[in-house]
């Protein structure tokens, strides 16, 4: 051909006038339900089901399931935890049935635990066991029972419940005999490692002064009958019934005597209990707070945040152990059910506590413990306010540190609990799901209180239960591109697990379970399908119209074309659009998607020996990174929808690229779009 001719070919533009391709190679806002899907940005979805986003926002298939490990019982699973030891060993703890069970080796072998008295179950069936890991030992407690303590064997730690001490008597020395001007009530509780008993009966006596007065010659003298395990006894005095107060302690179960000399202070923050709490608090939850820790939703104290010692006390809950407690105006409607080691807006360290409320507000607390001294006494004394504006929860397993804020659900959203750019040293309580309200909405209320919340790798995970009484799927949320997937999993979980496992390579593991599971989950990037079966993705973009500033506007579609990142299996692609025929439509039959698995080089053997595609010994193996599609559509069209399924095991691929493209239209608009009456 002559060198013009070439010349005129080259010099021809790469794309002939008016001809358009419209993409979509980014999905970073994830799905958007909020907005209808002739309104969705390109950025959004209007369906993602089974899908996650890959680190540049292109929607993928998400991890499988497995089981891990064996079953330890044939019982439900109720609870699970991970106990380390001071060497670094690490125990795996599951609960079901009521009893304990241990493992260390990844859940291959179970042994199952009892108390010292060779009883196995500890705990009512029907609720959830947490747990916390503190002093060595690993608490696990459930709202219900009495907690229990694991201390790396195979042997429960269980407190049993002392009795209120009895045959109280005050005396009075004769220096005291004079005009009676003060009468004062004493009364007695026995303590043990975790709390206290009720106190007992209060005994009276008459003297003639106060009890700053008191010295070492006239003072009033205690004695009681000993409690059978006490390992102290607290001493509680006042002048109205029901307002006696902490005075002093006395060591020793065999120590039944004391002298009240006037040299301690009555604690008005600590009166004489009402309640036995020697086999430790109720509490459903439980939280290492600085250097206590700090239990919430007790059901015989539904208002009361318990506060344990410090130190070598860690767990006791007795007020001889420098412990409080906190109750949150008694008798209104929040009630704690959630602690956590946060921070002010300041970064200053605090507790933070999230309440519960029947109008499903609730509330978020937050504090300190101040050191209250008065002469030689000091003891601690809480400090709470609540966040103006916050919201609490009444799904404590929702409650999840999302790097530098908190994340969870309420009634009305799930929110954020963090640091604002306009507000200097404050925390906001933020709404994060206004993109997909309409799935928040379907989450039912009664059911609530058993999502179950983790953060792995920039992603939150939410169980949640979608018009159900239980878990039934699972939000994803990417934090680092702020986008959800409502849909993620169509699987829910009742609980989640950061384990590291034994072996030498301390691989970490998330492990979860299901509503009646008897073995562990987990959800793992090499996991295909769920418990070895496919399980189905959707993937479905908004209704794109051909120009967003003239939406009735038509494009003559020449083809449609697709890009996939490291596809498998099968692959199913439909586009629909409005055609200027006949209004929303398909616009083609479904096309497949059917890339190799992986591309082979020629073997090593020679050619007269093995033919060129013999793979018991080719050189080289790899995956295709990128598979381009193109099909024709030849059609006039005013918006276009993408659509992707797959549903074999093997399945999985990343959207690259949606796009078609074409020629626009002077053909007008449809007849029967026109309006005459």
């Amino acid at each position: 051909m002559p060198q013009t001719s070439n010349n005129f070919l080259s010099s021809l533009p790469e794309n002939p006038p008016n001809f358009t391709t419209l993409n979509q190679d980014n999905f970073s806002r994830g799905v958007v339900s909020v907005i209808d899907e002739t309104k969705l940005p390109r950025n959004a979805l209007k369906e993602a089901r089974n899908l996650t986003l890959s680190g540049d926002g292109s929607p993928q298939v998400r991890a499988g399931v497995g089981w891990y490990g064996t079953a330890p019982s044939a019982s439900a699973i109720e609870g699970m935890a991970m106990h380390v030891m001071p060497d670094d060993s690490v125990h795996l703890l599951v609960i079901a049935g009521g009893k304990v069970w241990r493992s260390l080796n990844d859940g291959a072998t179970w042994t199952v635990c009892a108390t010292s008295g060779a009883v196995e179950l500890v705990f009512t069936t029907g609720h959830k066991v947490r747990s916390e890991q503190a002093n060595a030992f690993t608490y696990l407690f459930n709202g219900w029972d009495t907690m229990v303590r694991y201390n790396g064997t195979t042997t429960l730690q269980t407190y049993t419940a002392l009795t209120t001490p009895t045959g109280v008597v005050a005396s009075k020395g004769a220096g005291l005999a004079g005009t009676v001007t003060n009468t004062y009530r004493y009364r007695v509780s026995a303590v043990n490692d975790v709390g206290f008993t009720a106190a007992s009966t209060a005994d009276t006596e008459t003297v003639d002064r106060s009890r700053e007065n008191f010295n070492d010659t006239n003072y009033i003298s205690l004695t009681w009958t000993a409690v059978p395990n006490a390992v102290r006894y607290d001493i509680y005095v006042g002048q109205i019934a029901g307002e006696e107060n902490y005075i002093d302690s006395v060591e020793g179960q065999a120590t039944v005597v004391y002298q009240d000399k006037g040299t301690t202070i009555e604690q008005v923050s600590v009166q004489a209990p009402q309640d036995n709490t020697t086999q430790g608090p109720r509490a459903a939850d439980m939280a290492l707070i600085g250097s206590r820790l700090y239990a919430t939703a007790d059901r015989d104290f539904p208002y009361r945040v318990w506060i344990s010692g410090a130190g070598r006390y860690i767990g006791s809950f007795g007020s001889a152990y420098e412990s409080t407690y906190l109750d949150w105006q008694k008798g209104g409607q929040l009630k704690p059910v959630k602690s956590e080691d946060y921070r002010k807006g300041n970064n200053e360290p605090v507790a933070t506590i999230w309440c519960r409320s029947k109008d499903g507000r609730g509330a978020v607390l937050q504090g300190t413990l101040e050191a209250y001294s008065v002469g030689d006494v000091t003891f601690p004394v809480p400090n709470f306010y609540k966040l103006p504006g916050s919201r609490g929860t009444n799904a404590p397993d929702s409650v999840v540190n999302v790097l530098n804020d908190y994340m969870y659900y309420n009634s009305q959203a799930i929110f954020n609990l963090g640091s604002r750019a306009q507000f200097l040293n404050l925390l906001s309580t933020d709404e994060s799901s206004a993109n997909i309200r309409p799935h928040v909405r379907k989450i039912r209320k009664s059911a609530s209180p058993k999502i179950a919340g983790h953060f792995q790798d920039g992603k939150l995970l939410m169980s949640v239960p979608y018009e159900s009484d239980r878990n039934n799927y699972t939000i994803i949320f990417d934090t680092e591109r702020s986008g959800w997937l409502p849909e993620g999993f169509t699987l829910g979980f009742d609980g989640f697990l950061a384990y590291t496992d034994t072996t030498a390579e301390e691989n970490q593991h998330v492990l979860c379970y299901k509503n009646g599971d008897t073995k562990l989950s987990e959800i793992s990037d090499t996991i295909r399908g769920d418990y070895g079966q496919a399980f189905q993705t959707t993937l479905i973009t908004g209704l794109i119209h051909i120009n967003p500033k003239n939406r009735f506007e038509f494009l003559w579609c020449e083809e449609g074309e697709v890009e996939v990142a490291q596809p498998r299996g099968t692959i199913e692609l439909e586009l629909s659009g409005i055609s200027r025929e006949n209004g929303f439509e398909q616009l083609d039959e479904p096309k497949h998607i059917r890339p190799s698995a992986s591309r082979y080089s020629w073997g090593l053997y020679d050619w007269t020996e093995h033919p060129w595609s013999y793979r018991a010994s080719e050189a080289i193996n790899y995956s295709e990174p990128s598979t381009k599609r193109y099909f024709n559509v030849q059609k006039e069209i005013n918006a276009y929808q993408y659509r992707i399924n797959t549903n074999s095991l093997d399945a999985f691929y990343i959207a690259r690229t949606l796009q078609i493209n074409g020629t626009a239209s002077q053909g007008g608009k449809p007849a029967e779009w026109e309006l005459f009456d």
